[in-house]
């Protein structure tokens, strides 16, 4: 997975791309009044074909992205405007060359220099402010997509469950001592990223947002897009199980929740209960990211799955 949308480029609106044009024309000088309108023409012909073709072809190909990525894109902004936008983008280059293509012709043919280029500036500013719609969506695009986590091709292992069962406390305890887990807004909910170091490798550890027992069209943005995490990532799903309701719902909800899931996802599903140490239910792994009871077990479950062994997965059916 290389898609990295932080990496995108900042876009300008029209009337700032007009300026910096025309600003960096200004300073262009000549021996005579037709060369110099030639060198402002080929100043902002430059400007302005070096700026579209940079942030069309920093842009990756959307309908070629990961699934996960291309999924998450067309939530956050949709992939039918951004190819639409950079569309666009592609038509004003191509216009606005056209037409400084022909102003030169008209200045080389022995028309008046500065009428030829006031009115080529003319045409090139409409040009360029018929997309400032889809330049200011390309720049809130970027920043939309920031929200999308930069995720790597590690064996993953993907926490599901309800809200409040202790996924987040049993990430943080099984990656490493300093854990290097980074957060991303997803709205009002984040997922959280850490690593589970091996020998050769790693273990990608994600905690996605609350699942809750729902059918899909009922979810919100923030669940569909933690089962696009489930769905698109996941090499082996560790669901976290909270018998003591303390969570806010009841165990038999959880338990049809995880019937669902494995019912959807063709990858091991590792059950485990949390906070062990409020309990006494021991017919799955027992997990207390308080006490640490069951956190080597749990690590080693996951080390035998990304090591390709079978182990032996408490509650795993």
């Amino acid at each position: 997975m290389t898609f990295n949308p932080r990496k995108l480029p900042t876009v300008l609106t029209s009337q700032e791309l007009i300026d910096k044009a025309f600003r960096r024309a200004s300073r262009v000088a000549g021996r005579s009044r037709k060369e110099k309108a030639l060198n402002k023409l080929s100043t902002v012909s430059n400007v302005l074909e070096s700026y579209f073709t940079r942030i069309v072809s920093e842009h990756p190909s959307y309908d070629n992205l990961d699934p996960f990525y291309r999924e998450m894109v067309d939530a956050v902004v949709g992939i039918g405007q951004l190819r639409k936008s950079l569309a666009s983008l592609k038509w004003a280059n191509s216009m606005t060359q056209k037409i400084i293509s022909g102003g030169v012709r008209r200045i080389k043919g022995g028309q008046n220099p500065e009428n030829v280029l006031k009115e080529v500036y003319g045409r090139i500013a409409s040009i360029i402010e018929q997309i400032d719609d889809e330049l200011r969506f390309l720049n809130e695009a970027k920043q939309k997509m920031r929200e999308i986590p930069t995720l790597s091709d590690d064996f993953t292992a993907v926490f599901a469950g309800y809200p409040n069962v202790g996924k987040s406390s049993i990430v943080s305890i099984i990656s490493t001592v300093k854990p290097e887990i980074a957060s991303y807004p997803f709205t009002t909910k984040e997922i959280y990223v850490g690593y589970i170091e091996l020998d050769a490798g790693r273990i990608q550890i994600i905690d996605t947002p609350g699942l809750l027992d729902r059918p899909i069209e009922r979810r919100n943005r923030i669940e569909r897009r933690a089962i696009l995490a489930l769905r698109h990532l996941a090499d082996v799903i560790v669901f976290v199980i909270d018998p003591t309701e303390t969570c806010g719902f009841q165990l038999e909800k959880q338990l049809s929740l995880l019937s669902e899931i494995k019912g959807q996802f063709e990858v091991p599903v590792v059950e485990i209960y949390s906070k062990s140490d409020l309990h006494n239910m021991r017919d799955r792994l027992a997990v207390s990211a308080y006490t640490g009871e069951g956190v080597g077990e749990l690590v080693r479950i996951l080390k035998n799955l990304a090591e390709g062994e079978s182990g032996n997965v408490a509650g795993n059916n």
